[in-house]
């Protein structure tokens, strides 16, 4: 048997047993499990994230009647009615670039409006350039997640990505398009493991005062899930940069380096973005063996917003290239989900995946970018099967889940399929002409201008720019900048809901989510 790939030490900071892990597709049902959870929970509630907004319905048209579904509206319900409940919520400290973005009104809502158990702060301690990028929450140190789905608009959507779904709109009433997003459900050990890491992220940010990790004695597993693992190692990878005498922590990027040189027959990848080069050369010498493994990389069709169109697509077009430069053997699939080819509608990809000869899945925040390996913070959990039949078919069960919802046919008949047609890629040259399918990336004639190595360097740079401080929170600058911020937010806000933002409701400034 070869070394396995999993190392603590290298590309993963622990390895701890989890009693159950289930991947969830799409924030729809993301949203619902943490609203459960959290109404269930007894004693801690710590959420993570890149943005959080106090307006989003977890559950729209369920009944609300017993329990709310509005975000801050369900954190003040379960705390009023568990007297010894505490809810710790962590979110980027944003940079302006996305105040016009951001819903101002979080400030009030999670931070002044609820009920003091509920700890609201806006996390600053980062390296300029840098944002904090996990999203993680664990409720009662018992039950976690931990994925690519923020608590936030414009995620919602079901794994049906109806082109026309009514439920899929902001706060504001805005409509987006389909949205794709994956999320691991963890309990037992492993839950604890990152009752540890978010706590570890609030004492950076300077709070030292946290209940201790104790493991609530309730099953708060919800009935209705059948994991696709139990009893099972589960490890935690990070990315941490280095700040104030902290040495940077890279294991994200070990990992993927790692896992592409292990892989025999196939690397499955879904990522918003591929902007990285190490990640680019380490596929390309898997490309250029004669019988290395076929790559599929699952991403984004279209870009968000100008500046990203601009800068991180052409990037992205430029080492996509490079790829099909470097594809002799024709094993590469470069490709993107969409809802309906009739309708021109795709679906975006904001999920962070990967799956390796049905060996190895990995599900977390970190994005293929430079970034993500060395700037942002980032948490990702893996699995790796070591010859375990059981465990190789609860990963193969997760491909089957995915390129279900991506090609429109049922679970059961992935496998099938793929046997039939002799190997991924070419069931998906089989699938390229149905409605709901993975369409080809198609890159430009000619090659646009490559942006400059000094926009690389601040818009997706390998280090951080220079290392972060922590920020006095309750400055008269700070108090300064929040009232700015909120009163240019609110004046957006106002513009939507007069109709001034187009009808698409996406947000324009989410480059680097």
């Amino acid at each position: 048997m070869s070394a396995p790939i999993l190392q603590p030490g290298r590309n993963c900071w622990r390895i701890d047993r989890a009693h159950r892990f289930y991947a969830i597709q799409d924030a729809a049902e993301h949203f619902r499990r943490v609203r459960g959870a959290v109404l269930a929970a007894s004693q801690t509630v710590f959420m993570l994230g890149w943005d959080m907004t106090a307006g989003i319905d977890l559950e729209p048209g369920a009944d609300s009647s017993e329990a709310p579904t509005r975000f801050d509206e369900v954190l003040a319900h379960a705390v009023r009615r568990r007297k010894a409940l505490h809810c710790y919520l962590l979110t980027w400290d944003y940079h302006p670039l996305f105040a016009l973005e951001r819903d101002p009104f979080s400030r009030f809502r999670l931070g002044w409006a609820l009920p003091r158990r509920v700890h609201f702060e806006f996390d600053d301690r980062h390296p300029v350039g840098g944002c904090h990028h996990q999203k993680v929450v664990v409720v009662d140190d018992r039950l976690a997640f931990s994925g690519s789905t923020d608590l936030t608009s414009c995620r919602w959507d079901t794994s049906d990505h109806r082109p026309d779904d009514p439920l899929r709109r902001t706060p504001m009433g805005a409509t987006y398009g389909p949205y794709h997003e994956v999320q691991a459900l963890v309990d037992g050990p492993v839950a604890a493991s990152l009752g540890v890491l978010v706590r570890e992220r609030w004492r950076a940010f300077g709070v030292t005062r946290l209940p201790p990790v104790r493991p609530s004695g309730d099953d708060l597993w919800p009935l209705d899930v059948a994991p696709d693992f139990t009893n099972v190692d589960v490890a935690i990878s990070r990315t941490m940069p280095a700040i104030e005498g902290r040495s940077a922590v890279r294991e994200c990027e070990a990992l993927f380096l790692d896992a592409i040189a292990a892989a025999r027959r196939v690397i499955y990848i879904e990522n918003q973005y591929f902007t990285n080069s190490h990640l680019l050369e380490a596929l390309l010498r898997r490309l250029a063996e004669p019988d290395g493994p076929e790559v599929v990389l699952v991403v984004p069709r279209d870009s968000e917003g100008w500046l990203e169109q601009e800068t991180i697509r052409a990037w992205r077009d430029d080492l996509f290239a490079r790829l099909v430069a470097g594809d002799t053997y024709e094993r590469l699939r470069l490709v993107a989900p969409m809802a309906s080819r009739a309708g021109d509608v795709a679906t975006f990809v904001h999920s962070k995946v990967m799956l390796v000869d049905d060996e190895f899945v990995r599900i977390g925040s970190a994005n293929c970018t430079h970034r993500s390996m060395g700037v942002d913070t980032e948490c990702d959990l893996s699995i790796e099967a070591r010859g375990d039949e059981r465990i190789r078919a609860g990963i193969v069960g997760i491909r089957d889940r995915l390129l279900s919802e991506h090609l429109g046919l049922s679970p059961d008949t992935i496998a099938s399929s793929i046997g039939r047609a002799g190997s991924l890629r070419a069931l998906l040259d089989e699938r390229a002409r149905h409605d709901r399918t993975l369409v080809r990336i198609e890159l430009p004639p000619t090659q646009a201008p490559i942006p400059s190595d000094a926009l690389r360097w601040a818009a997706d740079p390998e280090e951080p720019i220079r290392p972060g401080r922590f920020k006095r929170r309750w400055s008269i600058r700070s108090a300064l900048w929040n009232g700015v911020a909120t009163m240019a937010g609110s004046l957006v806000y106002a513009g939507r809901a007069l109709g001034f933002r187009a009808a698409s409701g996406r947000r324009e400034g989410g480059e680097f989510d």
